[in-house]
């Protein structure tokens, strides 16, 4: 259970580092669309992170119940 957990944070860590290397990219570069699409993708990364989290509390309290 523990290396999952691992592993998990290690494979956010890692698109986070591709999120932020395409902002860096795209100040660089002066692509308007660029940045957009990469705040895009790290907003879309923390909005599934965060039910990802709600929908492992609710399977717990469900097998809690039984």
């Amino acid at each position: 259970m523990r290396t999952n957990s691992t592993l998990r944070n290690f494979l956010v860590l890692g698109i986070l580092a591709m999120i932020i290397y395409a902002i860096i990219n795209g100040i660089q570069y002066g692509s308007t669309w660029g940045v957009a699409m990469a705040v895009c993708s790290m907003i879309a990364l923390f909005a599934a992170i965060h039910l990802a989290g709600k929908l492992s509390r609710l399977q717990k309290e469900e097998e809690d119940q039984y």
